[in-house]
């Protein structure tokens, strides 16, 4: 025996109302919103359109071209009877039915747009509480969804920071000091394209000689570096921007020259300009 039988491509949905139906109206079956294209006898077997493009009464509001509408079954449409129903932007107590296909006013009386299929129901009114891999969710402001292992579960935001409702994280202390990226580079070359390539973080930078020299990563605002030069022959650094880049606002790609154990902090004010701490470090 057969485990599923195909009936029909799901466009339209048997529907045996308990009085009679109008052509045109729009009927809601929990979250599934259907329109009568034909008159339905009370107790007749009928059918009702889950998919296809309507012009909706709508109630006095404005709806643009992709904005989600909502059946409001006690709604005034314009121009209409008060209380009959109509289409709206309010999701509030009302069913989602589809998108709108084109811009109105709040003084239009229909709403163009593409009503929604059986399978969009169901994939929209499943929530949280139905996937079987997250954990009991409170909705309480500030908790998040974090993987444990093998599910998702709802938990508050700790330790040293608090979540806001609309996702603003508040450091209230620092337990312990922030750790950079660390790591040391052997200066290289004798210009901007042979330099050896650093990264953001501490860069222990060995070899220089006068000549040889460290290149920075490309410029991004907020991007830090922390450069050493360590040199056991008391030579100088040179510290190259990448490529169209400045440092203190000298001219682009042009080297700045780090005297013997010196250090500097070079701080990235936007996509092409870094700054050093001190200024001059010699």
């Amino acid at each position: 025996m057969a485990q599923a039988t195909f009936v029909q491509d799901g466009a339209s949905i048997d529907y045996t109302p308990g009085s009679d139906v109008a052509a045109g109206d729009v009927v809601v079956q929990g979250d599934l919103v259907g329109v009568a294209k034909l008159p339905i006898a009370s107790g007749a077997l009928g059918a009702l359109a889950v998919r296809g493009v309507f012009d909706v009464v709508q109630a006095a509001v404005a709806f643009t071209a992709g904005d989600a509408v909502y059946w409001d079954a006690d709604g005034d449409p314009v121009g209409g009877e008060a209380g009959t129903g109509a289409a709206t932007s309010t999701a509030t107590s009302n069913t989602f039915m589809g998108f709108a296909l084109a811009d109105t006013a709040d003084t239009d009386e229909t709403v163009r747009l593409a009503l929604r299929s059986v399978e969009s129901s169901a994939a929209e009114t499943l929530s949280l509480g139905q996937l079987g891999d997250v954990g009991a969710v409170a909705y309480d402001a500030g908790r998040i969804l974090v993987a444990d292992g093998d599910s998702f579960e709802d938990v508050v935001v700790g330790g040293d920071a608090t979540l806001d409702a609309d996702g603003t994280v508040h450091v209230t202390s620092l337990a312990a000091m922030p750790t950079v990226p660390a790591a040391e580079v052997a200066a290289t070359g004798s210009a901007q394209g042979d330099a050896a390539a650093i990264a953001t973080g501490f860069t222990h930078a060995t070899a220089a000689d006068g000549t040889k020299g460290v290149v920075l990563p490309a410029a991004a605002a907020g991007k830090v570096c922390f450069v050493k030069n360590a040199d056991a022959a008391n030579a100088v650094l040179k510290v190259y921007p990448n490529t169209d880049d400045a440092i203190n606002a000298i001219a682009a790609n042009t080297a700045l020259s780090m005297a013997a154990k010196t250090s500097a902090v070079f701080i990235a004010l936007d996509a092409t300009t870094w700054y050093t701490i001190p200024l001059l470090p010699s």
